[in-house]
């Protein structure tokens, strides 16, 4: 496991498709330097939002809920491969339902690569209106296939490296009014300060919540 600044991880996995290979070498000076194996094949390089800013992440999305007067919340940060970094829960948070949901919110951005709430359009609005049967059925067996574990309704975002639009992590919460989970996902991360947040952006990049605090 290696990384190329403090706040976001690499690690090298297994993959069908060819793809170059970095490793990190550390120098005297303590150091890691980074070294393209280009030549090999079969490794693939991904990144992954670090403990110490998902933990930030969640932090801020607890104080977006105080700040604004919301319904304590659970926050959950997960990384790309849909594993949990952090969760936090705010004191009157009910313990058994909401930090379930917010992995399910989390979860849901990196199985389908798209925010909670765009799933939710997709597949229960629709463009024009309420879907069929056909497209409902269709999101039930989505939701069974992965034990329950998806939030098709706002909550959850998509964490990018702006630089290379790469999936970096998730941020679901939930707790308060969905527009309002939204709100203090997007704000935590769009207000991180461990130099991260201008190379981060999310999914969506707005939120739609109408009670913020003047």
């Amino acid at each position: 496991r290696h990384s190329k600044s403090p706040f976001l991880m690499g690690n090298n996995c297994k993959g069908k498709s060819e793809g170059s290979v970095i490793t990190g070498i550390i120098d005297s000076t303590g150091d890691i330097r980074l070294t393209d194996m280009s030549s090999a094949t079969g490794l693939i390089t991904t990144k992954s939002l670090s403990l110490a800013v998902a933990d930030e992440i969640a932090s801020l999305a607890v104080k977006a809920a105080k700040n604004n007067g919301f319904k304590p919340i659970s926050v959950c940060v997960m990384d790309p491969s849909g594993a949990e970094i952090v969760t936090k829960r705010m004191d009157g948070c009910p313990a058994l339902a909401y930090p379930r949901i917010s992995a399910a919110k989390a979860t849901t951005c990196v199985s389908t690569k798209s925010s909670s709430r765009a799933y939710g359009n997709k597949y229960l609005k629709g463009p024009n209106g309420p879907v069929g049967p056909e497209t409902f059925a269709r999101v039930l067996n989505q939701i069974s296939i992965m034990d329950g574990k998806v939030a098709a309704f706002q909550g959850g975002i998509v964490v990018r490296e702006q630089s290379s639009g790469e999936i970096v992590g998730s941020v679901g919460v939930s707790g308060a009014a969905g527009d309002e989970d939204e709100f203090c996902a997007i704000y935590a991360v769009q207000n991180c300060e461990m130099g991260l947040a201008s190379q981060l952006i999310t999914e969506p990049s707005e939120h739609s919540c109408k009670t913020l605090a003047k």
